[in-house]
Formats: structure tokens, sequence, C-alpha cells
């Protein structure tokens, strides 16, 4: 049995609640650790990875923000380059970096000491959970794209979650995206670049590890309510689930049961917009 496969619930009558409509924006943050002198050598690699075509005219006109239109596979971003740290009214990296559970010591000081950051912004592109699913696909090529920049720290999605991915794991999944288009057929989807797992406790003092930017696709959020397997685990659980809910190849519902492995069945309960899974 697959790892995708153990996630299967068993058929229900109820009807199902998701999914809602997507948020159709999509925005990401690709901080640096210096502050770029000039934007056209970033241009010219995205023109040298996606085509001249893709790239718009550069436009320098604001002293600390430069910018230009950038279109790929139908798809219009517009690309900022701002010479200053994100502002903590937008997002509070250095907060959001103690609490980041996959990334090092070393990516946590990276991500609290950045100095610039781009900000790609996609308008009106998800507006479906399917077309949602192909503007985040297309968003993480970009994304990876500018990844291979010298200076580069890593990404934020721009969602309520606090999501930070290094540079080595968003290039790590764009590996794994090689060779596949938004609408594979094996179901795999890079979750790990818009969904944070991250723990935190219930009303009544319970661990619980969740999920935080599914409700972007118009999905239930999924957690774990006091689990007594390890972490990593629970990441790896976390993230399947959630791709399997992103490419519709499963949608959970409130009182199903799901198997974890041979032996061990979760029972999902609605709390909100949050599926809590009892039981591992």
């Amino acid at each position: 049995m697959g790892l995708f496969d153990r996630f299967k619930k068993k058929p229900e009558a109820d009807t199902p609640q998701w999914p809602q409509p997507p948020k159709a924006d999509t925005m990401c943050l690709v901080l640096m650790d210096r502050v770029l002198e000039d934007i056209e050598p970033a241009a010219a690699h995205l023109k040298e990875v996606f085509g001249t075509e893709a790239v718009g005219a550069l436009d320098r006109g604001h002293p600390i923000v430069s910018s230009f239109p950038f279109t790929i596979e139908g798809l219009e971003f517009w690309v900022s380059y701002l010479a200053m740290p994100v502002p903590p009214d937008t997002a509070d990296i250095a907060t959001a970096a103690k609490y980041a559970l996959l990334l090092s010591e070393e990516e946590k000081a990276a991500f609290a000491g950045h100095r610039s950051f781009w900000m790609l912004a996609q308008k009106g592109g998800g507006t479906s959970l399917a077309e949602k699913r192909r503007a985040c696909w297309v968003f993480s090529l970009l994304c990876a794209a500018l990844m291979e920049l010298e200076g580069t720290v890593g990404a934020t999605p721009v969602n309520r979650g606090g999501l930070l991915v290094s540079r080595r794991h968003y290039l790590q999944q764009r590996e794994m995206m090689e060779g596949k288009t938004w609408d594979n057929k094996d179901g795999f989807f890079p979750a790990p670049l818009w969904v944070w797992v991250y723990g935190t406790t219930s009303d009544g003092g319970k661990p619980v590890i969740q999920t935080q930017g599914l409700d972007d696709f118009g999905l239930p959020e999924l957690g774990f309510f006091d689990p007594e397997r390890p972490v990593n685990e629970l990441l790896d659980l976390l993230y399947a689930m959630s791709c399997l809910q992103i490419t519709e190849r499963q949608l959970y519902r409130n009182m199903a049961l799901v198997p974890l492995d041979e032996k061990t069945e979760a029972v999902c309960k609605q709390d909100g917009n949050i599926l809590l899974f009892i039981g591992a």
C-alpha cells in the first residue's frame, strides 16, 4: 500500500462541505541576504529559464522598488524587488523563523537577518480548486527560478500562516516537480511550498499539530489531536494528506475513518474549518 493510498477514506453518504471557492489571488515573498544593485541579472536569468518573451519591461522608477511583469503558461505575474527587509506589518519573519520545524538553526538566522526581498503576485488566477492548483504550481516554478540566484534565503507565501521555506528545501521540491505538470496523474503537488505545519494546543491544553494554508485552496485545514506518533511522522502524514486534498484525490469529511497504517484508523472530527484526526 502506497503512502497516499493509506489515507483514502471509507465511502460515506454525507454531502461534502468542501471544496469552497479558493482565494483567487496568490502572493509570495522571496527573501535575500543582500541588497541587489540592479534587477537586470535576475530578469536575465528568468529569460534564460522561461524564454525572452516571459519577462516584460523593467520599471526602475522608484528609489527602493523595481519591478517587471512576467507571463508564463497564460498566467500573468507582477514581480517587484524591494531593497529593504520585509516590514513587520507584512510578515514577522524573525518570529516565524523561531517556530519553523523544517529550518536549521543557520537557516533560521538567515531568514531573521534578511536584507531585501522580492514580492511576487498573481491576480485572479485561482478561480477554482483546479485553477488554484495550476496557479500555485506555475508560481512555484517562478519562485524556484529566483531561488537559483546567489544570495537567496528562501520564500514565504502571503497567507494567514507562518510558512518559511528555505532555498535548499524549495529547490528539493522543484526537483520533484521535474517532468510533471500541474494536472499530473500521480496526485503529486509541492504542498510543503504552500502549506505550513505547526504545533499548537487545544482549548483543553492538549497538543495539536496542524496545517495552515489549505484554506487558500478552499479546503479544510487538517490536524492531529493529542497525537502519540513522532513529529516527523506526523509532518509526513499531513503533507501527504494535504497533497491528496489539493489534487482532489481525496476530500476528507467529518466522522470519516482514515487508515494511518495496516493496524490504525483515525477518526475525523470537524472543528470549524479544521478537520482533526483522533487516534494517531
